[in-house]
């Protein structure tokens, strides 16, 4: 599961990076001074804009490269803890990144959690446990922030996959949808090749 991601990163097959960050991100959040778990968070600008909110993120990402680059390209110093998942800590800004496998992450309380593609880069058979996990490096009374996509799977295959409103609520009963639109646009070629006409992306939230 974890090769196919560091080679993409290698490669510089990163489609699902958002260049200029979630636009759904800044619409939809509405909180500050949280500590906010950011899973498979890849080099993302959300990080450094969930900082300038007035929040301690701290994200989680499998390989190396993406991690340094985030700081690179935000001209951000940095510091390196030893550990399990080695922590890359910003001198300036509060923003951690574990860098490893996020099913080794523990011993963490997060009173936030902010999931922009972690969930649907997953296939089926490892996001009962991605959100398991999840929830183990959560507060009861974190705030979430979800966005997924949902289309007809028979169509087109992931990843990113389909993940049905049914499924979230299953792994977060309070969360509820607040926003949604048609995101075919920036959909992956490889689906419109499969001749895929319509993808939702749906942002889901703490009630």
């Amino acid at each position: 599961m974890q090769e196919p991601w560091i080679e993409r990163w290698q490669e510089g097959r990163i489609g699902f990076h958002e260049a200029e960050g979630s636009a759904s991100l800044r619409k939809n959040w509405r909180t500050t001074d949280r500590e906010v778990l950011v899973p498979l968070c890849g080099k993302s600008k959300d990080l450094k804009w969930l900082a300038d909110q007035g929040n301690r993120v701290v994200g989680v990402e499998l390989s190396e490269l993406a991690v340094t680059a985030f700081f690179d390209e935000h001209a951000l110093d940095y510091t390196v803890s030893d550990g399990k998942l080695p922590a890359y800590q910003a001198t300036d800004i509060p923003i951690t990144i574990y860098c490893g496998d996020y099913f080794e992450l523990t011993q963490l309380q997060c009173n936030a959690h902010y999931d922009r593609g972690a969930l649907a880069a997953l296939p089926a058979d490892v996001r009962t446990a991605y959100a398991a996990h999840t929830s183990s490096l959560l507060t009861a009374d974190a705030e979430q922030l979800l966005i997924t996509l949902e289309y007809d799977d028979i169509v087109a295959v992931g990843p990113p996959f389909s993940v049905s409103g049914e499924e979230v609520l299953s792994y977060w009963p309070d969360l509820v949808c607040v926003d949604g639109r048609e995101d075919i646009a920036n959909c992956p070629p490889k689906f419109i090749e499969a001749g895929l006409t319509s993808m939702l992306q749906k942002v889901w939230r703490s009630r």
